[in-house]
Protein backbone atom coordinates (compact mmCIF):
# COMPACT_ATOMS: atom_id res chain seq x y z
CA UNK A 1 0.00 0.00 0.00
CA UNK A 2 2.83 2.51 0.66
CA UNK A 3 4.28 1.64 -2.93
CA UNK A 4 0.78 3.21 -4.67
CA UNK A 5 1.22 6.13 -2.02
CA UNK A 6 4.13 6.77 -2.95
CA UNK A 7 3.84 6.79 -6.58
CA UNK A 8 0.84 9.42 -5.93
CA UNK A 9 3.00 11.78 -3.35
CA UNK A 10 5.73 11.67 -5.46
CA UNK A 11 4.98 13.15 -8.96
CA UNK A 12 2.99 16.06 -6.85
CA UNK A 13 6.17 16.99 -5.38
CA UNK A 14 7.55 17.11 -8.93
CA UNK A 15 5.14 19.70 -9.97
CA UNK A 16 5.46 22.00 -6.38
CA UNK A 17 8.47 23.47 -7.77
CA UNK A 18 9.07 27.38 -9.08
CA UNK A 19 7.85 28.21 -12.66
CA UNK A 20 10.74 30.11 -13.82
CA UNK A 21 12.67 26.28 -13.62
CA UNK A 22 12.80 24.29 -16.85
CA UNK A 23 10.47 21.52 -16.18
CA UNK A 24 13.06 18.98 -17.94
CA UNK A 25 13.25 17.19 -13.83
CA UNK A 26 9.81 17.00 -13.18
CA UNK A 27 9.36 15.43 -17.23
CA UNK A 28 11.81 13.07 -16.21
CA UNK A 29 10.79 11.80 -13.18
CA UNK A 30 7.18 11.22 -14.41
CA UNK A 31 8.73 9.53 -17.01
CA UNK A 32 10.39 6.91 -14.82
CA UNK A 33 7.22 6.95 -12.47
CA UNK A 34 5.17 5.75 -15.74
CA UNK A 35 7.63 3.66 -16.88
CA UNK A 36 7.88 2.19 -13.29
CA UNK A 37 4.24 2.06 -12.97
CA UNK A 38 4.05 -0.07 -16.80
CA UNK A 39 6.85 -2.24 -15.66
CA UNK A 40 5.09 -2.97 -12.68
CA UNK A 41 1.32 -3.17 -13.82
CA UNK A 42 2.73 -5.57 -17.03
CA UNK A 43 5.28 -7.92 -15.52
CA UNK A 44 3.72 -8.58 -11.89
CA UNK A 45 0.27 -7.98 -12.58
CA UNK A 46 -0.67 -9.60 -15.95
CA UNK A 47 2.80 -11.58 -16.35
CA UNK A 48 3.94 -11.08 -20.00
CA UNK A 49 6.42 -13.56 -19.60
CA UNK A 50 3.76 -16.03 -18.71
CA UNK A 51 2.00 -15.37 -21.53
CA UNK A 52 5.24 -15.46 -23.58
CA UNK A 53 5.91 -18.90 -22.18
CA UNK A 54 2.74 -20.07 -22.85
CA UNK A 55 2.70 -19.21 -26.28
CA UNK A 56 5.83 -20.71 -27.03
CA UNK A 57 4.69 -23.66 -24.70
CA UNK A 58 1.57 -24.24 -26.81
CA UNK A 59 3.42 -23.81 -30.24
CA UNK A 60 5.62 -26.60 -29.23
CA UNK A 61 2.54 -28.84 -28.09
CA UNK A 62 1.06 -28.00 -31.35
CA UNK A 63 4.65 -29.07 -33.33
CA UNK A 64 4.92 -32.21 -31.14
CA UNK A 65 1.00 -33.01 -32.12
CA UNK A 66 1.98 -32.44 -35.92
CA UNK A 67 4.91 -34.24 -35.56
CA UNK A 68 3.10 -37.56 -33.89
CA UNK A 69 0.23 -37.00 -36.51
CA UNK A 70 3.43 -37.49 -39.15
CA UNK A 71 5.19 -40.26 -37.63
CA UNK A 72 1.62 -41.87 -37.42
CA UNK A 73 0.45 -40.84 -41.46
CA UNK A 74 3.96 -42.79 -42.24
CA UNK A 75 3.46 -45.85 -40.39
CA UNK A 76 -0.14 -46.07 -41.92
CA UNK A 77 2.04 -45.71 -45.16
CA UNK A 78 4.33 -48.25 -44.55
CA UNK A 79 1.16 -50.72 -43.52
CA UNK A 80 -0.47 -49.67 -46.71
CA UNK A 81 2.46 -50.14 -49.20
CA UNK A 82 3.08 -53.89 -46.90
CA UNK A 83 -0.36 -54.97 -48.00
CA UNK A 84 -0.17 -53.10 -51.40
CA UNK A 85 2.63 -55.56 -51.93
CA UNK A 86 0.97 -58.53 -49.87
CA UNK A 87 -2.09 -57.98 -52.76
CA UNK A 88 -0.06 -58.07 -55.28
CA UNK A 89 2.00 -61.37 -54.58
CA UNK A 90 -1.74 -62.47 -53.84
CA UNK A 91 -3.03 -61.85 -57.40
CA UNK A 92 -0.17 -63.36 -59.02
CA UNK A 93 -1.07 -66.23 -56.98
CA UNK A 94 -4.43 -65.96 -57.90
CA UNK A 95 -3.65 -65.18 -61.23
CA UNK A 96 -1.95 -68.20 -61.82
CA UNK A 97 -4.31 -70.87 -59.78
CA UNK A 98 -6.64 -69.37 -62.51
CA UNK A 99 -4.55 -70.47 -65.60
CA UNK A 100 -4.41 -73.83 -64.28
CA UNK A 101 -8.25 -74.26 -63.12
CA UNK A 102 -8.98 -72.76 -66.97
CA UNK A 103 -6.71 -75.21 -68.25
CA UNK A 104 -8.03 -78.46 -66.92
CA UNK A 105 -11.78 -77.01 -67.03
CA UNK A 106 -10.46 -76.94 -71.13
CA UNK A 107 -8.89 -80.63 -70.70
CA UNK A 108 -12.42 -81.91 -69.19
CA UNK A 109 -14.40 -80.13 -72.08
CA UNK A 110 -12.51 -81.87 -74.73
CA UNK A 111 -12.63 -85.19 -72.55
CA UNK A 112 -16.33 -85.05 -72.60
CA UNK A 113 -16.62 -83.53 -76.10
CA UNK A 114 -14.68 -86.42 -77.32
CA UNK A 115 -16.37 -88.82 -75.63
CA UNK A 116 -19.78 -86.96 -76.71
CA UNK A 117 -18.67 -87.42 -80.31
CA UNK A 118 -17.99 -91.08 -79.84
CA UNK A 119 -20.90 -91.63 -78.16
CA UNK A 120 -23.09 -89.78 -81.16
CA UNK A 121 -20.80 -91.84 -83.71
CA UNK A 122 -21.66 -94.70 -82.19
CA UNK A 123 -25.72 -93.67 -81.80
CA UNK A 124 -25.19 -92.90 -85.53
CA UNK A 125 -24.17 -95.87 -86.67
CA UNK A 126 -26.59 -98.10 -84.67
CA UNK A 127 -29.40 -96.27 -86.18
CA UNK A 128 -28.17 -96.63 -89.52
CA UNK A 129 -27.93 -100.05 -88.99
CA UNK A 130 -31.71 -100.90 -88.13
CA UNK A 131 -32.98 -98.25 -90.81
CA UNK A 132 -30.91 -100.62 -93.04
CA UNK A 133 -32.33 -103.60 -91.41
CA UNK A 134 -35.75 -102.06 -91.73
CA UNK A 135 -35.15 -101.34 -94.86
CA UNK A 136 -34.01 -104.65 -96.27
CA UNK A 137 -36.78 -106.32 -94.30
CA UNK A 138 -39.13 -103.73 -96.28
CA UNK A 139 -37.48 -104.29 -99.57
CA UNK A 140 -37.74 -108.13 -99.46
CA UNK A 141 -41.21 -107.82 -97.91
CA UNK A 142 -42.14 -106.41 -101.09
CA UNK A 143 -40.40 -108.76 -103.55
CA UNK A 144 -41.42 -111.72 -101.53
CA UNK A 145 -45.62 -109.77 -101.68
CA UNK A 146 -45.16 -109.45 -105.09
CA UNK A 147 -43.77 -113.05 -105.82
CA UNK A 148 -46.76 -114.67 -104.12
CA UNK A 149 -49.25 -112.34 -106.08
CA UNK A 150 -48.14 -112.71 -109.27
CA UNK A 151 -49.09 -116.03 -111.33
CA UNK A 152 -45.78 -116.30 -113.10
CA UNK A 153 -43.68 -118.13 -110.12
CA UNK A 154 -46.04 -120.74 -108.49
CA UNK A 155 -44.45 -121.06 -104.88
CA UNK A 156 -46.14 -122.91 -102.72
CA UNK A 157 -46.02 -120.72 -99.15
CA UNK A 158 -44.98 -124.16 -97.16
CA UNK A 159 -42.36 -125.00 -99.41
CA UNK A 160 -41.08 -120.95 -99.15
CA UNK A 161 -41.41 -121.68 -95.24
CA UNK A 162 -39.57 -124.93 -95.52
CA UNK A 163 -36.75 -123.22 -97.61
CA UNK A 164 -36.29 -120.32 -94.94
CA UNK A 165 -36.08 -122.28 -92.21
CA UNK A 166 -33.44 -124.60 -93.30
CA UNK A 167 -31.31 -121.48 -94.07
CA UNK A 168 -32.16 -119.71 -90.89
CA UNK A 169 -31.32 -122.82 -89.01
Amino acid sequence: MLKYIAFLIIPMLSFAGDSEETDIVQRTINFFLFAGLLYYLLVNKFKIQNIFKDRKKSIADKLNAIQEKLKESKNQKNIALEKLEEAKVNAKAFLATSHKESKMLLEKMDLDLQAELENLEKSYKDQTNIERRKMVRQVVGEVLEELFNTDSIKIDRDKFVDIILKKVA
